[in-house]
């Protein structure tokens, strides 16, 4: 195998395959990655853990057809000292790769490719097409409420569900950790469900951390496919397949409350500004963050019995009976964080039930629930 490829653009796919390459897995060669040669102006990179599949092309001069396992790390080490150069790859006897970059030359020890596992995947599967633009907001706005929790499968993950609509399909993303849950959902007109996920499909966490660093780096369409058993997300040359966590979800529409009895709105610049303030003197045993509000304010607060307390206020859209509420102040400033809209609306059956936060723009298409710390 010969080839040539520009440092910069092969760097970008090398850097997408790092956080697959198992760095300490049992199995020595999954943490390398295969290299082939695709045509005569390609090369194509596939590296696996088992749960996730990357393919990934870049552009290169072939002169030499073949392929190469090397070390994903090692590979990428090596790439990241190079300046913005032409890099010439050559395999030699003893699968070792060599690499000649102007006055900078390495000899790396490759493995046999025979050792790397077999990934056959088809080319196309039933699909449909996001704007990444829109498909990255979603994930922002969700992610951070996947479960951390080993032990809760079903929860490590996000909740991709499909809606037919008669003006086209809704796109939904769930998540939540048993304590906050984000729901986002977007309309694509004119698409229908390419397969019927009748409760949903979940995405495990380290697949959503994938995508995400593939479309982050690139524009236009990702097209969201289904396999057996796989979630496919193709976007510019890249192709990543994860596998889905067969498991149930929970009923996501039974959690979100409804039949509210008070609410009032607020500056989200505002009362994350104000959050902030009192954040210093948060007791770091229940992390509570205390919202009083009455007539036109909102009274922020915070107490730790070993330092003191502190207390803000801002305006509050609110002409109800007064109340006051607790709430861990991460999960609380995690949800104001991700809103777009200007405003934050708080929607209560009773303050001490599930709060429903929203923004005040409902095209947004985006709920949190929130549930309040008891501080009796």
């Amino acid at each position: 195998m010969k080839f040539s490829v520009q440092r910069d653009q092969f760097i970008k796919m090398l850097s997408r395959a790092q956080g697959i390459v198992e760095k300490k897995s049992t199995i020595a060669v999954l943490s390398h990655l295969l290299l082939e040669t695709d045509g005569d102006n390609a090369i194509k990179l596939t590296c696996t853990d088992y749960d996730v599949v990357l393919m990934d092309r870049c552009p290169a001069q072939v002169e030499k057809e073949g392929k190469a396992v090397i070390g994903g790390k090692t590979l990428y080490d090596v790439m990241k000292v190079l300046p913005s150069v032409d890099v010439k790859f050559s395999k030699e006897s003893g699968e070792r790769i060599v690499i000649d970059a102007g006055n900078t030359n390495y000899v790396l020890s490759g493995a046999d490719p025979d050792d790397f596992p077999r990934i056959e995947k088809e080319d196309e599967e039933p699909s449909f097409t996001v704007p990444i633009s829109t498909f990255r907001k979603m994930l922002a706005k969700t992610a951070f409420c996947m479960s951390q929790e080993e032990a809760r499968l079903n929860l490590n993950g996000i909740l991709f569900d499909l809606r037919e609509e008669a003006d086209g399909m809704t796109f939904i993303c769930v998540a939540t950790d048993g304590h906050r849950l984000a729901k986002v959902e977007r309309l694509l007109a004119g698409k229908e469900p390419p397969v019927d996920l009748e409760n949903g499909i979940i995405v495990h966490r380290k697949g959503i951390t994938e995508v995400r660093k593939i479309i982050d780096s690139e524009t236009g369409d990702v097209s969201i496919g289904f396999a057996s058993g796989e979630v496919v997300f193709r976007a510019g040359n890249a192709a990543l397949y994860v596998r889905e966590i067969d498991e149930e979800y929970p009923d996501y529409t039974s959690v979100i409350p409804s039949g509210f009895e008070s609410e009032f709105a607020v500056d989200g610049p505002e009362l994350i500004e104000g959050m902030r303030r009192v954040l210093p003197l948060t007791d770091p045993n229940v992390l509570t963050v205390k919202l009083a509000v009455e007539a036109e304010k909102l009274v922020i607060s915070s107490a730790n019995p070993q330092t003191g307390s502190g207390q803000t206020s801002v305006y509050a859209d609110f002409s109800g009976t007064p109340f006051s509420v607790g709430f861990n102040h991460r999960y609380l400033l995690d949800s104001a964080s991700a809103v777009e809209a200007p405003q934050l609306v708080f929607r209560f059956t009773d303050p001490g039930a599930p709060c429903l936060l929203e923004p005040s723009d409902p095209d947004e298409g985006l709920v949190y629930v929130l549930m309040p710390i008891d501080e009796s």
